[in-house]
């Protein structure tokens, strides 16, 4: 069955003297039902498995992820990645209410910059990780998943002169990742790529259709991030996979995505992380900014011991190429010294590997350990991460 994807935007205006409980709100904030992407007309019918993303109908595969990958890799791959959310805050204290809620410092960005972050909550645990896009000090995005980010955002904007908007369902992205994607994306746009750095971001047109570009990705290669509005975004995406498709490129699905993003030892909120992690635990302990005034979680997080957390994120290499699951326990001569929360074989490196939970007294690299499975206990060894590229110089091209 066809489900129209379009819904009414929500606004939530959080200005002084709006109580925190109904007025401003114009629908109910939840995933609801399963939808189609503004994209599924296209990479729907070419898909041959499927997987939901925050309540929207994605592609799983469209052929074998090891060929997507290995295309992605010397060409480029392009993505739905609807379901990542865009929320804006807008208003004289945007910049101000932002600052407040990540433990880095934005006075540090300028217009057009984009910030890798966390949101961290009072106690010092993770809302969710995402991207500050600074398009101006009155005009801020947030692009995370399905996380807390709006209402933990809309807490704390009331008696704030900021409005806080989400686009989940007005806005849907498309990913084009690869060596290939500047090329391919450059003949689509009029604005500059070249001059386009990492994790900056541009207003222009692409295919003629507006949008916004990021030069971002969830592949840790040279890519883009295009966000459209759902009434433009058929034509926008058929266009561009005119083009890519020409230059060699393929539709991807999420299967290849993961081994991508294993590999990079990029983290998944609710998988390898969730509320009960500290950005310490979460390998993450480098965005907190020590020499910050305010942030939520700032007590908590530069208290006497919490840098040094009893467990963090961590990287093993299994012995063979048995993949590991999540839930997988982590194991020394019999005792369990920790969990995997994400697993798979890497195309680069043609190895197992995870990311694993790991008590901190046996994660340094080099550690010989055992993953257990269901029958039978695999050697396997801690090691660094990212596994494959740690300085990331493939995305930074």
């Amino acid at each position: 069955m066809r489900i129209d994807p379009t819904n009414a935007r929500t606004t939530i205006a959080a200005y002084v003297g709006v109580p925190p409980y109904g007025r401003g709100i114009t629908r109910f904030r939840k995933a609801q039902g399963l939808k189609h992407t503004a994209f599924y007309p296209i990479i729907g019918a070419a898909s041959h498995e499927f997987k939901l993303h925050n309540s929207y109908l994605k592609p799983d595969r469209i052929t074998d992820p090891l060929e997507e990958y290995w295309i992605m890799r010397r060409v480029a791959g392009l993505w739905d990645v609807t379901g990542e959310e865009v929320i804006e805050l807008r208003g004289p204290d945007a910049f101000q209410l932002v600052n407040e809620l990540i433990p880095r410092d934005l006075a540090r960005t300028v217009d057009g910059q984009c910030l890798y972050s966390v949101l961290t909550y009072d106690y010092g645990g993770l809302v969710e990780d995402g991207i500050v896009v600074r398009w101006s000090p009155d005009r801020i995005w947030w692009v995370g998943g399905p996380g807390s980010a709006e209402q933990w955002i809309w807490q704390n904007a009331r008696g704030r002169n900021v409005s806080v908007t989400s686009y989940n369902d007005e806005i849907h992205v498309a990913s084009l990742q690869g060596p290939k994607s500047r090329e391919i994306l450059q003949t689509l746009t009029k604005a500059d790529l070249s001059k386009l750095a990492f994790y900056h971001a541009v207003e222009t047109e692409v295919a003629g259709v507006p949008v916004q570009i990021t030069r971002t990705g969830y592949t840790a290669e040279l890519g883009y991030d295009i966000y459209v509005t759902i009434d433009k975004a058929l034509r926008l995406f058929a266009d561009l996979w005119e083009v890519s498709r020409k230059a060699g490129a393929t539709l991807a699905g999420s299967r290849a995505l993961g081994l991508r993003r294993v590999e990079a030892a990029i983290l998944n909120f609710g998988q390898d992380f969730d509320w009960q992690h500290t950005p310490f635990e979460a390998g993450l302990g480098w965005m907190v900014n020590r020499r910050k005034g305010f942030f939520h979680g700032r007590d908590a997080l530069l208290a006497p011991g919490a840098d040094t957390p009893a467990r963090h994120i961590g990287g093993l290499r299994l012995d063979g190429t048995d993949i590991a699951r999540e839930g997988d326990p982590v194991e020394i001569d019999g005792r369990q010294v920790g969990t995997v929360t994400s697993a798979n074989y890497s195309p680069a490196l043609d190895a197992s590997i995870a990311i694993a939970f790991l008590d901190r007294d046996v994660a340094a690299p080099g550690r010989r350990l055992t993953v257990r499975f269901e029958d039978r206990d695999v050697p396997a060894e801690t090691v660094p991460i990212p596994f494959f590229d740690p300085e990331r110089k493939l995305s930074k091209v």
